[in-house]
């Protein structure tokens, strides 16, 4: 059977039904249901930019506070041969590198997010007025309409 003739029997099957009716192939909903829908919201995201940007400003500011006092003890303590001089300095090394990371995961996420939040409503309307059929035609609500009648 080709397209051309599958197709004029659903139109056919449907017009007998008097409604007409669209199947999504998805999995079943979950008990109780969920909102399929996609929604992002630019104040949530700005929110989450906010607050990964404020975080990323304290850590700066307070996560290599005691890195110049943990260095210069663990030289101390490495002068007078003790092993937990080499140790201590270190854990300062290690300490630096890790805030070092999160700073830098804090930066990406707060940058990534604001910039979502410009783009969201740019790719929202890129979306809702791009919908074209085979030939490139602009889908309208009035030619989608087309196709069920």
């Amino acid at each position: 059977m080709s397209f051309e003739d599958e197709w004029a029997q659903s139109k056919a099957e449907a017009a007998r039904d008097g409604s007409v009716h669209t199947r999504l192939n998805m999995l079943p909903s979950p008990p109780g249901g969920y909102d399929a829908d996609l929604e992002v919201s630019q104040f949530d995201l700005g929110k989450v930019a906010h607050a990964a940007h404020q975080l990323h400003g304290g850590l700066q500011a307070a996560g290599g506070h005691a890195d110049k006092s943990s260095k210069a003890a663990g030289a101390e303590l490495g002068g007078s041969h003790l092993a937990s001089g080499p140790a201590l300095t270190k854990l300062a090394g290690t300490w630096e590198t890790q805030v070092k990371t999160l700073l830098e995961a804090c930066a990406h996420i707060s940058n990534h997010l604001a910039l979502s939040a410009e783009m969201t409503t740019e790719h929202d309307e890129a979306i809702a007025t791009g919908l074209r059929d085979a030939k490139r035609r602009l889908m309208t609500p009035s030619r989608i309409a087309e196709y069920y009648n």
